[in-house]
């Protein structure tokens, strides 16, 4: 510790860890030597063994030496590199199509691009995991060096002490190897830590890089998509307003499947431009990403196929629900105005009562043509209606689902269900009514009581209405005799 202090005041500590490092490498060379020395002797003892197990050792040993070399060249190679290393190139050649190979290609450069970005992660902890066996190795050979040096050896015979030098020479070579071992591992990680510290980049710089790499490209293409789908989309609106401006002309069959082929071509072009900003960007990742999403797409809506061939009959209008006919919504009629990927439905008695629908929804309905005098609703909005349970009010909302009633000054309203308000039988007022009275007549006037009387009655009727409130409101007024009963009719 005080030598690591001096040389760290005098500002020579880099300087003796790059003495250390030289003297590991050169620690490392020696090794490999005396190693490569031990596996020609190996060889040498495999070439005289008469035995099959003992052949069977010998190249057991012989191929763990051969592994130990290799480990220590790695080492000595990534302690100069700093763990990097350059990646294989692909000599594959190509062969006969087979989807899933592709498929793994698509994938490969995603997960080399995950593999790349977690390299380091991985190489550092797979050094902490070498520095934590060696250690756990060199505290057992402690316990069974310590154990062995216990043994008192004075009564050993000279073939027994002999065998007694050689186990515990080899526990000894054991401990030095994994003590220069560890130093290894643990230079190694000294190395990456450095080497790392020295390219750490701030957030900043990494969002700077994603805006001005990735990043542009993605917006790109999301640009280059949304610019050749929507510029299209303009296009056949403005065609579909040069070619149709008459607003009560319907789409032929033909008509509607050019516009459904359209539609896939905007998204077949608009899928293409963004692969082709992905292409000319040479962005692999995002060109697997995007495959990958497309066919999870195809994937998810392949078991719905029956259900976009309904779907696809209700655009071309031969399905279940036509355009231009009616269909029945919750009890009230609405009439298909336009069959499109959001149909608009609508009641020509009820303005403003309008419905969207898609198609799946639609496909639920059966559509019937419709009648010129078929009534839309048994009212509108003002009309004064009278229910079978002898609430009378006049109507002041209409919506799909509920309908609301108040008395003429706006008091006591009472809000319906449809269904409900439906099968009450409503009585619209608003319409006409019939007032029947039962009376009698002198007989000196019943010579004019198919002439005058009903004359005479009509006009004080009509005095009386004009002097109500709601006289403004009258329409026709008639009084006429049927049987023997006089019948006003308003």
């Amino acid at each position: 510790m005080p030598i690591t202090s001096t040389y760290a005041d005098r500002g020579d500590f880099p300087l003796l860890k790059k003495e250390l490092a030289i003297d590991k490498l050169n620690d490392i060379v020696d090794s490999i030597k005396l190693q490569k020395k031990e596996v020609d002797i190996k060889l040498q003892l495999l070439m005289k063994a008469k035995t099959e197990q003992e052949k069977t050792r010998l190249q057991a040993e012989i191929n763990e030496i051969g592994n130990a070399i290799l480990e220590q060249e790695s080492s000595f190679e990534m302690i100069l590199t700093a763990g990097l290393e350059l990646n294989k190139a692909d000599t594959a050649e190509k062969q006969d199509f087979d989807w899933q190979k592709d498929l793994l290609e698509i994938v490969q450069p995603i997960i080399s691009e995950l593999l790349q970005l977690t390299e380091n992660k991985r190489k550092l902890d797979g050094l902490h995991k070498k520095i934590s066996f060696y250690k756990s190795q060199i505290g057992d050979i402690n316990e069974v060096l310590k154990h062995i040096s216990k043994i008192n050896k004075q009564d050993f015979e000279k073939e027994a002490l002999a065998e007694f030098e050689r186990i515990d020479k080899k526990w000894r070579d054991q401990l030095d190897e994994n003590n220069h071992l560890l130093e290894v591992a643990q230079l190694q990680l000294d190395e990456m830590v450095k080497s790392q510290s020295a390219k750490e980049i701030s957030i900043g710089e990494h969002i700077k890089q994603f805006a001005t790499g990735r990043g542009a490209t993605l917006l790109m293409a999301l640009a280059a998509f949304v610019a050749v789908y929507f510029s299209m989309l303009l296009l056949l609106k403005l065609l579909k307003w040069i070619g149709n401006r008459n607003e009560e002309a319907r789409r032929t069959y033909y008509q509607r499947i050019i516009t459904l082929c359209y539609h896939f071509l905007m998204g077949a072009l608009a899928i293409a431009a963004a692969f082709y900003v992905l292409s000319v960007r040479n962005d692999q990742v995002l060109i697997g990403i995007t495959v990958l999403l497309l066919l999870s797409i195809v994937l998810l809506l392949k078991n719905s196929i029956s259900g976009y061939i309904t779907e696809l009959r209700i655009l071309l209008n031969t399905g279940s629900v036509r355009e231009g006919e009616c269909i029945i919504y919750n009890g009230i009629p609405m009439q298909v105005e336009s069959l499109n990927y959001y149909t608009k439905l609508i009641n020509p008695m009820l303005t403003g009562l309008e419905l969207r629908l898609t198609p799946a929804e639609l496909a639920n309905y059966v559509s019937r043509p419709y009648l010129t005098d078929e009534p839309w609703f048994p009212c509108r909005v003002g009309d004064y209606v009278m229910l079978s349970d002898g609430a009378y009010g006049m109507v002041k909302c209409i919506t799909l689902e509920n309908i609301l009633l108040s008395l003429s000054n706006g008091t006591m309203p009472r809000t319906y269900i449809i269904t409900d308000f439906l099968a009450a039988n409503p009585k619209n007022f608003s319409h006409g009514f019939t007032v029947t009275s039962d009376f009698g007549i002198d007989y000196k006037y019943q010579m004019q009581c198919t002439t005058v009387i009903p004359e005479l009655m009509c006009a004080g009727i009509r005095q009386g209405l004009l002097k109500e409130t709601y006289g403004n409101a009258l329409k026709d007024l008639a009084v006429f005799c049927k049987s023997q009963y006089f019948v006003a009719r308003l």
